[in-house]
């Protein structure tokens, strides 16, 4: 079986027809990190306050512990 080769917005006679010596690798800088899902039990209280600080700031409560944890984790590496 021949296998196909996919080219977004293109018809499959464009790809078949494309001159793939002439491609480029490409780079996208700007991508983020890949982010890693955890579970993290976190007191109702507690999850309560980080959701109003959040709020206040204008940010998902998620991206706010992110952050948070993030600061804190490089500040321990420099003292480290």
């Amino acid at each position: 079986m021949k296998k196909k080769l996919y080219v977004p917005d293109a018809s499959p006679d464009e790809a078949r027809d494309a001159d793939w010596g002439r491609a480029q690798r490409v780079v996208f800088p700007n991508l983020k990190p890949s982010r890693q899902p955890i579970s993290l039990r976190v007191p109702g209280v507690t999850l309560q306050k980080i959701r109003r600080v959040a709020n206040r700031q204008g940010v998902p409560y998620q991206s706010l512990i992110n952050i948070w944890l993030a600061e804190r984790a490089e500040s321990e590496c420099k003292i480290a």
